[in-house]
């Protein structure tokens, strides 16, 4: 059985928790807040006491954007991880994004608002207003980030945009970012989180 430690606010345990979902997998989430985060036991899973955290069996790993990675190569290889170098490199840059520019920018303005971070706005507004340019122009002739399919790079990047509303961005304004994150929420089996609803399978 695969155990997810996550929270249901969390973007980042939201990756992994659609890519499960989207291999029909069953698993058993571990409501892990704060508090938890700090614990021995849970240290012991990840020492850096993060969320997401994935176990299964004896097999443990940390970082959402290595759990996707994983989960691509061992059940989506090539489909989700990419059929050549060039797709393979391309993925690697948005999984790069997620992690810096993404986190750093929409992200942090959505943990200041809502979880009450300690933030430096000016920079992380600075940040977000550099790239969300780049993902709405990227987007604009295209359904999916690379190819012409869902990848882990559609699944590392669109968690915090989707949610970027909580961080005070309007995504009417972002218009081709906006209908990317309503096409993956209208996949099926999409998992719904707060501030990121399924669209209806449509």
């Amino acid at each position: 059985m695969i155990r997810l430690y996550a929270s249901e606010m969390s973007g980042n345990a939201h990756k992994v928790r659609m890519a499960l979902a989207f291999l029909g997998f069953a698993w058993d989430e571990r409501a892990t807040d704060a508090a938890a985060r700090q614990s021995d036991a849970f240290r012991a899973i990840n020492p850096m006491a993060q969320i997401p955290a994935y176990v299964e069996d004896d097999f443990v790993l940390r970082d959402s954007q290595a759990i996707l990675a994983f989960l691509a190569a061992r059940h989506r290889p090539g489909e989700w991880d990419g059929h050549s170098p060039e797709e393979r490199g391309a993925i690697m840059v948005w999984l790069s994004h997620s992690a810096n520019e993404i986190f750093n920018g929409p992200a942090l303005l959505r943990a200041e608002r809502l979880f009450g971070w300690s933030v430096d706005t000016a920079r992380a507004q600075a940040v977000t207003d550099r790239i969300l340019p780049i993902v709405e122009a990227h987007l604009a002739a295209r359904d999916w980030l690379v190819g012409d399919r869902l990848t882990i790079a559609d699944l590392a990047a669109s968690p915090y945009l989707a949610l970027a509303p909580d961080g005070g961005i309007d995504l009417e304004q972002w218009p081709a970012i906006r209908d990317w994150t309503r096409r993956i929420a209208a996949l099926p089996d999409f998992p719904a989180m707060p501030g990121w609803p399924a669209e209806g399978g449509a």
